[in-house]
């Protein structure tokens, strides 16, 4: 497989966007968060706890206990 059909491949497996990954924030408390690699501002709270994130970034926020990656359904 090669070029377009890996990202083909993905979506017709139920994945929604291979290039973020869903990341689910377990603080109690607002927080904002500058990506290590992208810079983007993520901004989490209990009403939008889950929140697509570049996954360069997502494996420093990972690394705390702050954040678990969630699957795409």
């Amino acid at each position: 497989m090669c070029c377009g059909q890996k990202r083909s491949a993905l979506k017709a497996n139920g994945a929604s966007n291979p290039d973020v990954v869903k990341l689910l924030y377990s603080g109690r408390y607002p927080m904002n968060v500058r990506g290590s690699v992208s810079g983007r501002l993520y901004q989490f709270a209990a009403q939008n706890a889950v929140q697509p994130v570049d996954p360069r970034d997502a494996i420093a926020m990972t690394q705390t206990r702050l954040f678990r990656r969630m699957p795409w359904r």
